[in-house]
């Protein structure tokens, strides 16, 4: 019998109102490492979350010219929200959250008020505790994953988080030794605008000396540093082999609360396992 949600659920739930400023809510979830806070009415029922991929957007999107003091919560939180009740299954969850693509539910009772949360770090716990010795990593591991070279501008690395399912980059050496990983965390808190070239490190811009060539002279040309890759990457990544029990990565994960790990063989990226293997097996067994 697949255990019940109870026994994993997060609570009490960090909750926030539709009024509060985004830079209010964003440092909430600095403070408390995490990475969705659930915005609840005054009858305390959940409509709406906020998730880094809402900060991504409301950094980089129609509202990148805004302080984040100004920008409200309701207004680039995901309203009515996936839930589910807390009488309802492990399984049940995990086959929830895959089929919307979302990384957790509002858990609520009978009367549809929040009682706790149920994430994908949660579904992994659950796998650690029913699949050890089930699976080896090699079973489990997905080969196809975005990569990035450490000098792969911030630009690029957007675009590839966007399009990855779980919103994960490993970048790799020209050996194809991992690195460092790079989720929808580091940039949603990195601060960085898309829009605004920022530097990396003290200087904002340097100054080379070119020929204008429309008034024969020498100009002075200010060149802005765009952020890249090896700035914004977690480094020295932790790693697994293929031939290690996969309930060895759902521990790492749990322990180091990390969503990703990459996989190699002889020092090489060969695949990543990361909480999304482990909830289709949830899912489906």
């Amino acid at each position: 019998m697949a255990p019940r949600i109870s026994s994993y659920m997060r609570t009490p739930v960090y909750a926030v109102s539709p009024n509060d400023s985004l830079a209010y809510a964003r440092n909430l979830m600095l403070k408390k490492e995490i990475s969705r806070l659930v915005i609840v009415n005054e009858k305390e029922v959940p409509i709406g979350i906020l998730t880094t991929t809402d900060i991504i957007g409301a950094l980089f999107g129609k509202n990148y010219h805004k302080p984040l003091d100004s920008i409200l919560v309701g207004e680039v939180m995901t309203k009515d929200p996936i839930i589910i009740e807390e009488s309802k299954s492990i399984k049940s969850a995990s086959q929830l959250m895959l089929k919307h693509r979302i990384g957790g539910l509002p858990v609520v009772n009978s009367d549809k008020k929040l009682v706790g949360i149920i994430t994908k770090t949660d579904i992994v716990k659950a796998y650690y505790d029913k699949f050890k010795g089930k699976y080896k990593v090699s079973d489990i591991m997905r080969k196809d994953f975005s990569t990035a070279l450490p000098g792969h501008s911030i630009f690029y690395i957007a675009r590839l988080i966007e399009a990855d399912l779980t919103g994960k980059v490993i970048v790799v050496d020209e050996a194809n030794k991992p690195i460092g990983v790079i989720t929808k965390k580091d940039i949603a808190y990195a601060q960085i605008p898309l829009s605004v070239l920022m530097s990396r490190g003290k200087d904002r811009y340097i100054k080379n000396k070119v020929p204008d060539l429309y008034k024969e002279k020498i100009i002075s040309l200010r060149m802005y540093l765009v952020p890249i890759a090896e700035d914004i990457m977690s480094p020295n990544p932790l790693i697994i082999k293929p031939d290690e029990d996969s309930s060895n990565g759902a521990k790492i994960m749990i322990d180091e609360n990390i969503g990703a790990l990459p996989v190699v063989d002889n020092n090489m990226l060969i695949g990543i396992i990361t909480k999304l293997e482990f909830m289709n097996i949830v899912a489906r067994e």
